[in-house]
């Protein structure tokens, strides 16, 4: 009998955007947003310099032409990503929008006011109805109230 050799291979320490990246882009699937868009974000966020072309995400996150251009198309869509120019590069470079993670949240908020609506709806629809029904309508208005409150402060306050 032999014995086989073992070699380790080197241990890589991740940058620590990197690690960022990656474990937001788990959150991606508590959120039901495609994982791609969510590193591409958060990749956005702590890359240096700020402002980061197409090729430039790519070869940072090891993504496909395609994933980046869904992705930043999708973070555009919703107000999170601004595009931005360089004088003679021919390159489109995107970037994290200002206010852009106020947009995010109300438009989070806009979730839960629906959600609250069509409870109250259903409660003006079926008086009587047991307690779930009103527990549901409560917590998403409460939040709703909440979050409209944070927003407002948040920006009032320096």
């Amino acid at each position: 009998m032999s014995a086989r050799r073992v070699t380790a291979k080197p241990s890589v320490v991740p940058d620590w955007r990197q690690t960022f990246v990656e474990e937001l882009g788990v959150l991606a699937f508590d959120v039901g947003i495609p994982r791609a868009t969510v590193r591409v974000l958060a990749w956005l966020v702590v890359c240096d310099p700020p402002e980061q072309s197409a090729p430039e995400i790519q070869s940072a996150l090891q993504l496909s032409a395609g994933a980046v251009s869904a992705a930043t198309r999708t973070l555009i869509g919703i107000g999170m990503l601004e595009r931005a120019a360089r004088a003679g590069d021919r390159h489109m470079y995107y970037k994290v929008r200002a206010g852009g993670w106020e947009v995010a949240l109300r438009s989070r908020l806009r979730t839960l006011v629906g959600i609250r609506e069509v409870a109250d709806r259903a409660l003006l629809a079926a008086p009587g109805v047991d307690d779930r029904l009103h527990d549901l309508r409560d917590v998403y208005a409460w939040f709703e109230n909440r979050l409209d409150e944070l927003l407002a402060q948040r920006r009032t306050t320096p």
